[in-house]
C-alpha cells in the first residue's frame, strides 16, 4: 500500500507539472478544484479520497492537447469517433486523459482511469467512482459564476449518486445547454433513469 501511495503522489506532481509545463494554469486551478470536491462528495458515500482526488487532478490533463491535435491523434490510433466528438473535438479530451493517465502518468487503477475517460458525458452503468469524478466536475465547474443546476443536483445527492448524476443530466436537456449529446451521455441518462425507477 505504501508504494501505491508513493506511486500515486508521483503521478499527482507529474499531472501539475504537465499542465504548468503547457501554460494551462487555468486548467491546474480547475483540476484542484475538481479533486477537492470528488474527495469531498465520495467522503459522503464512503469512497476512497485519495483515489478522487488523484483522478480529479488528473481528469483534464487532455486539455494539453488542442482539439485538431486530438481529432488527428484519434484518427492516428483508429478511435471511433462519436458525431459529438467529431462537431466538437474538444469532447475527445477525456478520451486523451486518460490515455495520458495511463502513458505519461503511468496510472494502471481502474477506477481512476474509468473515471477520468467518461468524466464529461458519463456512460451507461457508471461506478460510484465514475459518477463522483462527473458530478464534482459539473459543480466545481470553470465556468464564472454558479452552476445553474447546483441546487438540483447538490438536493439529488442527498438521495444517491444516481440520483444527482441524473438531475444534472435532466437540466442540461430541460435548459437547453448541450451543443450535441455525446452518445454516452444519452446511454448515461437512459440507465440512470431505469435505475431510479428500480428503486
Amino acid at each position: 500500500m505504501q508504494c501505491q501511495k508513493s506511486a500515486w503522489a508521483d503521478s499527482l506532481r507529474e499531472a501539475e507539472r504537465l499542465l504548468i509545463d503547457h501554460g494551462k494554469l487555468r486548467l491546474l486551478t480547475h483540476a484542484q478544484e475538481v479533486a477537492a470536491k470528488a474527495r469531498e462528495i465520495g467522503e459522503r458515500f464512503a469512497l476512497d479520497g485519495e483515489i478522487l482526488f488523484l483522478a480529479g487532478l488528473c481528469h483534464d490533463i487532455g486539455g494539453i492537447m488542442a482539439p485538431d491535435e486530438m481529432r488527428k491523434a484519434a484518427t492516428a490510433r483508429g478511435i471511433v469517433l462519436d458525431p459529438a466528438e467529431e462537431a466538437h473535438p474538444f469532447l475527445l479530451h477525456q478520451r486523451f486523459s486518460r490515455i495520458l493517465c495511463e502513458e505519461a502518468l503511468h496510472i494502471r487503477d481502474q477506477r481512476i482511469l474509468c473515471a477520468v475517460e467518461c468524466h464529461t458525458t458519463l456512460w451507461s452503468k457508471p461506478s460510484a467512482y465514475d459518477m463522483t469524478l462527473y458530478l464534482a466536475d459539473k459543480l466545481a465547474w470553470d465556468q464564472p459564476g454558479e452552476p445553474p443546476y447546483r441546487a438540483a443536483a447538490e438536493t439529488a445527492l442527498g438521495t444517491s449518486l444516481e440520483a444527482a448524476c441524473l438531475a444534472q443530466i435532466d437540466y442540461l436537456f430541460a435548459h437547453d445547454m448541450l451543443l450535441y449529446p455525446h452518445k454516452w451521455l444519452l446511454e448515461a441518462r437512459c440507465w440512470l433513469a431505469s435505475f431510479e425507477k428500480g428503486n
